[in-house]
């Protein structure tokens, strides 16, 4: 949000330099975006330029249109200036740029510096200025004129009004919607100062006031309409703003359109009360209903497009035959003010946050009516703001004002709060002494209603405070008004032990991507709306996508790492180790389903290529290897067994407890090559949920380092396409379970070189025995032993 620094300063006193004004923001919770921005006024500052009184004007010798002027400017001597203008005369106080100085003229994109030169033979030391030429007008008929009573010498930056202004820009939080306006701002500056923030004048006059308005209002929908005040103006003259107008809204970026809507535009900035104005002989009946539609409909918003609206939930300001605008969010083309209107029905009224929100959601409309709205505007200020809106209307554009109608359904009681002061010491940590809370809260403008001379306030807080509704709520605003920085801290710490173990999942997560980032791997983000192309009969559907690419909520996380593949290799970074934490979404048996899971992906060679050892390609061995270092780090244990994935060419999963907790293997050739990626790929995805949930179940056991060395076999094998490599494990550790503590798949392989029907497996197994060194011998027995259950149980075709 745009704060002007000179339109703010129309509310509240102050003489802070705008950087200064933005820091003392920050710190009362309005956080400001870098630097404020300077506006408006002249380039160069017409720094150079000075007051000069023209002694004589010459007729120039060698030129009839030239005259040679003397000019007083505070020197030790007058300059001689050559001046070409037709109303340059003896006596005139006038506008002179002096050698050296800058101009910026208004009517060309190149400024150009006044230099010492000879016009015609004649010596010219500076120039005599026309308005144009100083970028302040248009105007170059001749010279500028200025008042008889300045002094010679005087800065001319210090004679003109620059229209100098400086834009601070507000990172409003989404509860603070009662400083988004410039009141707003004005009303927590006042607070925190110990001031009163001014409202703006109201200037209608008793010949600007007409009858009743003629224009009855009816609310149909009274649980989204709680307030609609309205006035009628007649013999309104529509046209262009004056500069002035134009100029501050330009300056916190809105595009003047003309005085009517320029107005309506200004005072919802000036005091955060959104507002539409009506061509009111547009309006057939004579009449305003506010209420929902009976049936769909299509609608032509200001910004000329053609909407959808929806029956029953939309809300719509109509007449007696048809919707005019869609309630606190956009207005219709169908009865916009233009330079034809002469009378104007004036909206100001407030309706129901969640109605305004999901309709404006709905219908991709961001305006700053809802903006307001959907947070929560204040509902007593929609009388102040039709007249404030009023009196400009008609200073502006003429017309007369009827009396104002409002019909309000509810009183907006305060937010009525208990507060006790010994609580809000403690917890803030700093003693602030009964008087100054009190003092605090009054400056808030929130009332104490009842005051026991105890320990407990009871408040009444206003209702546009929507942000403050508990006693907490109240202790931040005064520590906010009181100033952070000026709370002591501690002289001691003080801290709970605390003896249980503390299941904190997302602690947990945090811990683990620290672990995998350490590893090598990238962590990646992706966006949980993806193509329709990618969803079947259970995708979740977005009502209103903003494009095909974003219209169905992801059911898996592969695509979406696949697109980073492909995003990486075409840069040149092929060797990739990816994780991401991430939901899926589907529509269950009882509605809508998401779950959380953990997802990897290798792809290219292990390691960049260095001088120690040549680069190995990535297979699925290296999720293997991950998936052992999981249990480790979790403190689980599971078996692998050959898994069936849609996506997969090959794949294993891991079950622990009789559960499958993740699965991973090679992504199909084909789904590779859809999305034009070089390499193998390699994914992997964990039930996060059901690895957290193991994780805090069990209980960590104690285990000695070995003390005795380990051998290690590598075992290659043909097998049929039918045989898992669990029945292979199953075999092996049979052969003898004290010894054999692990059994690793290396690598899998099918196709060239391998009769058909068949694969290749490469099996590692690591011996040990804990009670004396393994001899080679002993290890070798138990090798053969395995080769010749294999081969007799699995027909397996040893590779020696």
């Amino acid at each position: 949000m745009k704060i002007s620094y000179n339109w703010l300063k129309e509310y509240i006193d102050t003489d802070l330099a705008p950087q200064d004004l933005a820091d003392v923001l920050t710190m009362l919770g309005l956080e400001t975006e870098g630097k404020p921005e300077k506006v408006g006024g002249i380039e160069g500052n017409l720094e150079g330029v000075v007051v000069g009184e023209v002694l004589s004007a010459d007729q120039h010798p060698n030129a009839d249109k030239l005259r040679v002027c003397q000019v007083e400017i505070g020197a030790e001597a007058p300059l001689a200036i050559v001046c070409g203008a037709p109303n340059v005369a003896a006596g005139q106080k006038v506008p002179v740029a002096t050698i050296g100085t800058t101009l910026y003229p208004i009517e060309s994109d190149q400024p150009f510096k006044i230099k010492k030169g000879k016009i015609r033979g004649e010596v010219s030391m500076g120039m005599i200025c026309a308005e144009d030429e100083l970028g302040l007008g248009h105007n170059h008929d001749g010279i500028m004129v200025l008042d008889a009573n300045l002094q010679p010498g005087t800065p001319f930056n210090q004679v003109v009004e620059l229209d100098e202004d400086y834009v601070i820009e507000i990172d409003l939080t989404p509860n603070r919607i009662d400083a988004a306006s410039h009141y707003g701002v004005a009303r927590d500056l006042a607070a925190f100062w110990g001031k009163k923030a001014r409202l703006p004048e109201i200037t209608l006059k008793e010949e600007n006031l007409s009858g009743k308005n003629p224009i009855p209002v009816t609310i149909k929908a009274p649980d989204k309409c709680t307030r609609y005040s309205s006035l009628y103006i007649s013999g309104v003259t529509v046209a262009e703003s004056p500069e002035w107008l134009k100029n501050r809204l330009m300056a916190i970026g809105l595009r003047p359109r003309n005085n009517v809507v320029d107005i309506t535009n200004y005072v919802l900035h000036e005091l955060g009360q959104p507002m539409h104005a009506f061509d009111a002989d547009q309006l057939e009946g004579g009449e305003i209903i506010v209420r929902t539609l009976d049936k769909d409909q299509k609608f032509v918003t200001l910004d000329e497009e053609e909407r959808q609206l929806k029956a029953g939930s939309d809300l719509l300001i109509c007449d007696a035959s048809q919707p005019r605008c869609i309630a606190g969010t956009m207005g219709g083309m169908n009865s916009s003010v233009t330079t034809a209107t002469q009378n104007i029905f004036l909206e100001s009224a407030h309706f129901d946050a969640g109605t305004v929100r999901k309709q404006a959601k709905r219908l991709a409309i961001n305006s700053d009516s809802s903006y307001r709205f959907e947070r929560g505007a204040d509902p007593n200020m929609t009388t102040t703001a039709a007249m404030r809106a009023a009196s400009l209307i008609v200073e502006l554009c003429g017309g007369t004002v009827s009396e104002m109608s409002d019909i309000k359904l509810s009183d907006f009681p305060p937010y009525e709060i208990a507060l006790s002061i010994k609580r809000t010491n403690n917890i803030i940590g700093h003693d602030f002494g009964k008087d100054r809370i009190i003092e605090i809260l009054r400056s808030l403008e929130i009332e104490i209603s009842e005051d026991n001379d105890g320990d407990s306030l009871y408040l009444k807080v206003p209702p546009y405070r929507v942000d403050v509704q508990r006693p907490q709520d109240v202790m931040e605003e005064i520590l906010r008004i009181y100033g952070y920085n000026n709370v002591d801290p501690a002289e001691r710490l003080t801290q709970t032990l605390v003896l249980q173990p503390y299941q904190d999942a997302n602690r947990l997560r945090q811990h683990y991507s620290d672990y995998l980032s350490a590893n090598g791997y990238f962590e990646i983000l992706n966006n949980s709306l993806v193509n329709k192309n990618l969803g079947d009969e259970k995708a979740i559907h977005i009502l209103n996508p903003l494009s095909e690419e974003l219209e169905v909520m992801r059911q898996s996380l592969l695509p979406g790492f696949l697109e980073v593949v492909r995003h990486n290799q075409n840069r040149q970074m092929e060797n990739l180790a990816l994780y991401e934490f991430g939901k899926t979404y589907w529509k269950g048996e009882n509605g809508y389903e998401e779950k959380q899971w953990l997802s990897m992906l290798v792809s290219g060679m292990e390691h960049e290529m260095h001088w120690r050892g040549k680069p190995e390609k990535v297979s699925l061995y290296t999720l293997t290897k991950e998936v052992e270092r999981m249990q480790v780090w979790f403190g689980i244990e599971g078996k692998l067994k050959e898994s069936e994935h849609a996506e997969y060419a090959y794949g294993l999963s891991l079950e622990v407890k009789g559960n499958e907790v993740l699965h991973y293997g090679q992504v199909k050739v084909d789904l590779c090559e859809a999305y034009d990626l070089k390499n193998e790929a390699f994914f992997m995805t964990v039930d996060w949920q059901r690895l957290v949930k193991l994780y805090f179940q069990q209980q960590p056991k104690f285990q000695p380092i070995p003390i005795y060395p380990s051998i290690r076999r590598d075992i290659s094998m043909m097998v049929d396409e039918s045989v898992s490599f669990s029945e292979i494990r199953d075999v092996i550790q049979r052969a003898n379970p004290k010894l054999i503590r692990s059994i690793e798949l290396h690598d899998v392989y099918k196709g060239k070189n391998i009769a058909e029907g068949k694969k290749s497996y490469l099996v590692s197994i690591v011996l040990r025995d804990d009670k004396k060194t393994l001899q080679d011998k002993a290890a070798d027995k138990i090798v053969e032993r395995i080769y010749g259950s294999l081969t007799n149980q699995l027909a397996v075709e040893i590779r020696k």
